[in-house]
């Protein structure tokens, strides 16, 4: 059997029913989100944005690979065929694809492989976002031991898909909510992000977005009663406050981007920092193996937060150096643009990475991660005798 590295600090209640980890996310909001959607607004200046990307939001790409440093979660990648497809070929195979898509200049020879891909890519992310979102309120209403109906969360998880679609059709509609009037919005962002021209027809996305802008109400609405019903038959417990907060910042913070798409940015200020929140009893309070020297070397890494993080922002801040290459390639990759095209392909894949892998390693309905993921965050239940 193998012996288990203690944690580096272990924890007598689950980490995420501590107050620190939900008021962190919670103030994220008027603490960061609302200043940096101002800042957009306001500044032409892209210095504060590209340091608010690396410090948040690259950081929180790089966090990700952290997964591959367990040998637990190693074992587990390997233990099926279909695993090792899922964890391992299909996330090679998304850098590879964008590796030949940038070598081959797919996008330049064919414009609208460009768009639809560069669209799919959009979407993917939208619903990256939404997806998470959904997952941590499902995790604030855990917290706070509300159960509501299966329906119910089928309702929030709808609703929040359909956010992902109001996001969308702004997008579509070359950055400014079709259900704006023309020129409505015109400085909302526009100086980091300029809007661009639409890819589908004005009347149809003003359409579509009024339909899902009411969907999403009906939804909403239908979600928070839901929720304040459930919390009353529990016995009034507290929590209900917090988890409604959460749901209405993640609309709020939405509703910026729906607008404008360059608020986006400041869109993903609660999702980069909840994932930092999140991420953190996985880095430094799951169990190693000391036989493992995968799980050695990460405990050497770990045992100090200091450089821990100082090398995920070395990781973010290469991942920053190249996508400021893809604006201004120095003059030995301009010499080399094969190599150039190479480089800047694999920064493209590494986002959809993420929003794949992501889309694994969080489901509490796969009896492994349920296993390992609910003991780190909330305190466990003793079995009924």
């Amino acid at each position: 059997m193998a012996t288990a590295v203690p944690a580096a600090a272990p924890a007598s209640v689950g980490f995420f029913e501590r107050k620190a980890p939900a008021a962190l996310i919670l103030w994220t909001f008027p603490l960061l989100t609302v200043p940096l959607a101002i800042g957009l607004i306001q500044a032409t200046d892209r210095r504060f944005l590209l340091l608010y990307i690396w410090m948040f939001g690259l950081t929180h790409f790089v966090l990700t690979l952290s997964i591959y440093l367990r040998s637990e979660n190693l074992r587990y990648f390997a233990a099926t065929n279909k695993n090792i497809l899922l964890y391992f070929v299909i996330p090679l195979a998304i850098l590879m694809g964008f590796y030949l898509t940038g070598v081959l200049e797919l996008r330049a020879r064919f414009p609208v492989v460009a768009v639809v891909l560069a669209a799919a890519i959009r979407l993917l992310d939208f619903n990256h976002l939404n997806r998470q979102s959904f997952g941590v309120f499902q995790l604030f209403k855990a917290r706070s031991g509300v159960r509501v109906p299966a329906a119910a969360k089928q309702v929030e998880n709808a609703f929040f898909a359909a956010v992902t679609g109001l996001l969308f059709t702004t997008y579509l509609a070359g950055g400014i909510s079709p259900l704006l009037p023309a020129g409505g919005a015109p400085a909302l962002g526009t100086a980091i992000a300029a809007p661009t021209p639409a890819l589908l027809p004005l009347p149809f996305l003003r359409v579509s977005a009024a339909i899902l802008a009411l969907l999403a109400a009906a939804l909403g609405a239908y979600s928070v009663t839901a929720v304040v019903r459930a919390w009353r038959a529990s016995g009034s417990r507290p929590g209900l406050g917090q988890s409604l907060a959460y749901f209405c910042a993640q609309v709020l913070a939405a509703a910026f981007a729906i607008i404008s798409s360059p608020l986006y940015f400041a869109t993903l200020s609660i999702h980069y920092v909840e994932y930092h929140v999140l991420m953190f009893p996985r880095c430094f309070h799951s169990e190693l193996d000391e036989r493992s020297s995968v799980d050695h070397w990460f405990a050497v890494i770990r045992r100090h937060r200091v450089v821990f993080y100082a090398l995920v922002l070395l990781g973010a801040g290469a991942v920053l150096y190249v996508s400021l290459l893809q604006q201004n390639p120095t003059a030995a990759l301009r010499a080399n643009p094969i190599r150039y095209r190479a480089i800047v392909s694999i920064f493209d894949g590494l986002f959809v990475f993420h929003y794949f892998v992501e889309m694994l390693i969080w489901r509490f309905s796969d009896p492994f991660f349920r296993r390992t993921l609910t003991p780190l965050y909330f305190t466990p239940r003793p079995r009924a005798a």
